[in-house]
């Protein structure tokens, strides 16, 4: 049994929706790929795992259904809103390129007018786009969790309803801490490379280690500071650290030369360490230190194991299985 077991999805899918549909599917929903056009093997794979391709009249399809994911990225697919109007209790999940507008869009164009790529690489080098395609995978995930919550207002009210966002909203929502930024101060932020801004000073966010990378930052958090350099001290790479009341400063407003300084410090002493070394100290201290994992590693890194996410095949299986308490 599953968390969306006995509930029925249909999805018409163009980008945008597709990655939302995958995600209902491994949640346990039974999810219709309704007249999809031709796609590769390997598309297929990742977009559209646990789906069922069906070419039947929509009409049809939506009968019983709980769920309707419309994409509408390049099509205003007339007609569809009033098969769906006749379907009280459906939740009808309608994403689009940009707000209430139907224009050509990519992603790479999302990515480029959500601003994701105005902060992502180094301030010397043209904008980054992130791997993938990370911004029509975003509106999957803004999708699937609309139709959520729709299911769960449903069962408070007994309706369902029409629910509409845009992929370039999903995107820009991925893009979280430069919007804060703006709304609260007017900066507009920019590439930073491998630097986090606060106040008047930036720290490194990924540090090399003797087997790859970890991710960290020295920020203003007393407690955590005080166990990274309780450890170095034990190591005996402590340094200059080790005479500095973190309680009595603010690393925010540390001059750049003294931070770095410190940093150096900090990048001698990951440097002699491997990753599962410093995760392991990170964990039983309190760091907030992160090991970063190559992609060849990510199915057999205990958190994956334990959660049963991938099959035997190494593709991500059913999401928040519910297993049934001995004896209920």
């Amino acid at each position: 049994m599953t968390l969306l077991t006995g509930i029925k999805a249909v999805v018409l899918a163009d980008h945008l929706v597709d990655f939302g549909g995958s995600m209902l599917a491994r949640l346990g929903a039974e999810v219709i790929l309704a007249s999809a056009a031709p796609v590769t093997e390997a598309r297929a794979k990742a977009w559209h795992k646990g789906m069922i391709r069906s070419d039947a009249p929509l009409v049809e399809l939506l009968d019983g259904a709980d769920i309707l994911l419309d994409d509408r990225r390049s099509d205003p697919r007339a007609g569809v809103d009033a098969v769906a109007a006749r379907h009280e209790r459906l939740i009808h999940v309608i994403a689009t390129a940009f707000p209430g507008a139907h224009r050509p869009m990519t992603d790479l164009t999302l990515m480029a007018q959500s601003g994701l790529m105005h902060v992502t690489g180094t301030p010397d080098r043209p904008p980054l786009r992130l791997p993938g395609e990370q911004a029509y995978a975003l509106t999957g995930i803004q999708a699937a969790t609309a139709a959520l919550m729709g299911l769960r207002a449903r069962r408070l009210t007994g309706r369902g309803q029409r629910i509409a966002l845009s992929a370039l909203q999903s995107a820009a929502l991925a893009n979280y801490r430069e919007a804060v930024m703006y709304e609260h101060t007017g900066r507009i932020g920019t590439r930073r490379g491998n630097m986090l801004v606060r106040g008047k000073s930036g720290v490194r966010q990924i540090w090399p280690c003797a087997d790859g990378y970890v991710t960290w930052s020295m920020i203003d958090n007393p407690g955590m500071m005080r166990a990274l350099v309780r450890v170095m001290q034990a190591e005996g790479a402590a340094g200059e650290l080790a005479a500095i009341d973190w309680d009595a400063i603010l690393v925010a407003d540390t001059d750049q030369d003294i931070i770095d300084r410190w940093q150096g410090v900090v990048a001698a002493f990951f440097v002699q360490h491997d990753r599962k070394t410093l995760a392991d100290w990170s964990l039983d201290h309190g760091w907030g230190l992160s090991p970063v994992i190559r992609l060849s590693e990510v199915r057999d890194t205990p958190q994956m194991k334990a959660r049963g996410v991938f099959d035997a095949d190494g593709v991500p299986g059913p999401l928040f299985a519910v297993h049934k308490r001995r004896g209920s």
